[in-house]
């Protein structure tokens, strides 16, 4: 007889790696290639596909579908500022209705072109300038949320952790998965701290990735831990060492599922 403790033991386990694993992808141009993110592939579950604003040009976008589809992984919307030369990163000052229009334009751009593979979009994840100011200010990211709601209520807003994210989603009434970098420093509330850049240590991030599967906590800025409810984990190639940090991840997530799947995890059918 298999003992009791052994099952509680394992079901335990199973639930703690039912998370996501995400990547950006389809961020060229025209002529400016970044074929380097196709790396990720391998990795991941869930990818966010440019649409045209801070990257992505009608061709790139329909290549990108193609390799998603090949490869089965879950297609999201990374929307972003309309700001190619400088891919996303500087902010801008839009109201309300700027926002949300600029957010269902991109998402219905990039969902004309899925059905041609007969994808349906499952997230939505702004980029850059979008994703800081959504994490900062709570209108931003409610203006977001609600253009989501308006587009399509079953789509998942993805974003930064904290308040900001978890009450517009609330408000506007759709799901958030909120998102860990391990590359970001984090502050003692769960919130991104942004002023502390990128780092590029993978003792950092391995610690990290290491505490999320065992207490779903983060490494906190003042070197405690904060606990947070995330449901994906963002990969990137911004550094020498995320790519070490990418199969770190796989190592400890050797089966990721999608954001969608994250949430049906939780009612134990899977």
């Amino acid at each position: 007889m298999i003992p009791l403790s052994s099952l509680k033991k394992e079901q335990k386990q199973e639930k703690q790696i039912s998370i996501d694993l995400n990547c950006d992808l389809g961020q060229s141009f025209g002529v400016y290639k970044n074929d380097s993110e196709i790396e990720l592939l391998k990795y991941v579950s869930s990818v966010n596909i440019s649409c045209g604003s801070h990257a992505g040009d009608p061709v790139t976008i329909m290549n990108t579908l193609k390799i998603a589809a090949e490869n089965h992984v879950s297609v999201g919307a990374h929307i972003g500022y309309q700001d190619i030369q400088g891919f996303g990163y500087r902010a801008m000052n839009l109201d309300e209705e700027e926002i949300q229009a600029l957010v269902i334009y991109q998402i219905g751009a990039l969902s004309s072109l899925a059905k041609v593979y007969n994808i349906s979009l499952e997230h939505v994840r702004p980029h850059g300038a979008m994703y800081v100011q959504a994490a900062k200010d709570y209108k931003i990211s409610f203006a977001i949320a609600k253009a989501i709601a308006k587009y399509d209520p079953w789509l998942i807003y993805v974003g930064a952790p904290g308040e900001n994210l978890l009450n517009a989603g609330e408000e506007a009434n759709i799901r958030v998965a909120q998102e860990i970098q391990p590359d970001k420093k984090y502050t003692v509330e769960g919130n991104i701290d942004f002023e502390s850049g990128d780092i590029a240590n993978l003792n950092y991030s391995f610690r990290l990735l290491e505490g999320l599967l065992r207490d779903s906590t983060v490494i906190n800025n003042q070197e405690g831990r904060t606990k947070l409810d995330f449901k994906t984990i963002h990969l990137s190639l911004k550094s020498s060492v995320s790519l070490e940090i990418a199969k770190k991840a796989k190592e400890l997530i050797p089966n990721p599922i999608p954001m969608a799947g994250t949430y049906v995890a939780e009612t134990g059918w899977v």
